[in-house]
């Protein structure tokens, strides 16, 4: 883990240095989102994270709870560099985001289903072994082109999307999965909220007059 934590530091402070593309419409996808909305929570998950894959359940409820508030919720893809095939998820995430954004939480929620597949189950193949068994995985199961996801892996566009996301993400000290930023600002022990301890920490923040 200390390795792992270093690496991630150590790409981060690359990315310190050096200027954050500025990308041509807000990374994420937008779960909900009010016209004026008060509070903006944006969740930072891998597709190939147990601990993103655990926390969803919770995040979920919350957002329906707060459904008819003024709150946005926002979703963010990070992939870990220690989470090898998670890139190839960032990038098929771009493609379904682009093709059908209605798709994209069933894509989510599908691949959290999934997960050993692609990591342990995946652990003896091939890059182009795995992109194909994504491709496979998201048009047998949602109504996602199989060409278009296997195009995407080398598409200049959905490349530079998925990196733009990412590098988003670092420039905000995002440093593993689940991570959320609350109106901008970090919240540590927020991926270890229960859906009792987001209700009552959201709706103090409603209760504030500014």
């Amino acid at each position: 883990m200390r390795l792992e934590l270093r690496l991630v530091i150590s790409v981060l402070l690359s990315v310190a240095v050096t200027q954050t593309p500025v990308p041509g419409r807000p990374t994420g996808y937008i779960y909900q989102s009010p016209s004026s909305p008060k509070i903006v929570v944006e969740a930072f998950y891998d597709l190939l994270c147990v601990d993103s894959k655990a926390n969803w359940p919770v995040l979920k409820e919350v957002f329906g709870q707060f459904s008819d508030k003024d709150i946005e919720g926002i979703i963010h893809i990070f992939p870990l560099p220690y989470h090898h095939n998670a890139y190839f998820m960032q990038q098929a995430s771009v493609v379904v985001r682009q093709t059908d954004p209605s798709q994209f939480v069933k894509m989510m929620e599908l691949i959290f289903q999934q997960q050993d597949m692609f990591l342990t189950g995946a652990v003896n193949m091939t890059e182009p072994q795995v992109q194909k068994m994504i491709a496979e995985s998201l048009s047998q199961n949602l109504p996602v082109d199989y060409n278009r996801v296997m195009e995407g892996f080398t598409d200049e566009v959905v490349t530079r999307e998925a990196r733009y996301a990412w590098k988003y993400a670092a420039s905000r000290a995002v440093t593993g999965t689940p991570q959320f930023l609350v109106n901008g600002v970090h919240v540590p022990s927020a991926p270890n909220y229960s859906v009792l301890e987001w209700f009552q920490f959201i709706s103090s923040l409603l209760d504030t007059p500014y």
